[in-house]
């Protein structure tokens, strides 16, 4: 059986008399891979999980050795973790969208610091409102105070 492209979905078995068993499989690796939103980037596995639960492993240890940098996802029946190749994530811990490059995991597009906007509203709202613009072009916004 061969896997979409992309997300490496498996594709239904051809000739089969019950497809429900690959049909439930690719199902499940769309649950999995759709709107990816973590409960956290970890090294090894919380203690109790619960059913559809995701992290990213940084670097793996028990149940989780040698997926670095992979997806996890509890399946509670019959209780195992399925792991995925992703390229970005949404942590709940922190509220940031992160990114899986060359250098492994690193927060998406988030400056260390915002330049400082100058000018005079009451003046030359028009050249404010321009350098509020730019500065802020491709940043990500969180829930974070700095």
């Amino acid at each position: 059986m061969s896997n979409t492209p992309n997300n490496a979905i498996p594709y239904a078995a051809e000739g089969t008399l019950d497809p429900a068993t690959s049909l439930n499989q690719a199902l499940d690796t769309i649950d999995a891979l759709l709107q990816i939103e973590v409960q956290g980037i970890q090294d090894d596995p919380p203690a109790s999980a619960s059913d559809g639960d995701r992290y990213i492993v940084a670097t793996g240890s028990g149940d989780w050795a040698g997926k670095d940098g992979q997806l996890a996802r509890y399946v509670a029946d019959p209780g195992y973790w399925q792991f995925f190749p992703v390229k970005v994530a949404l942590n709940q811990v922190d509220g940031l969208l992160y990114l899986n490059g060359n250098s492994g995991w690193q927060v998406a597009n988030r400056p260390a610091t915002l330049p400082q906007i100058t000018g005079d509203t009451g003046t030359d709202l028009a050249g404010v409102v321009g350098q509020m613009l730019g500065a802020l072009d491709g940043v990500f916004w969180d829930s974070q105070v700095t």
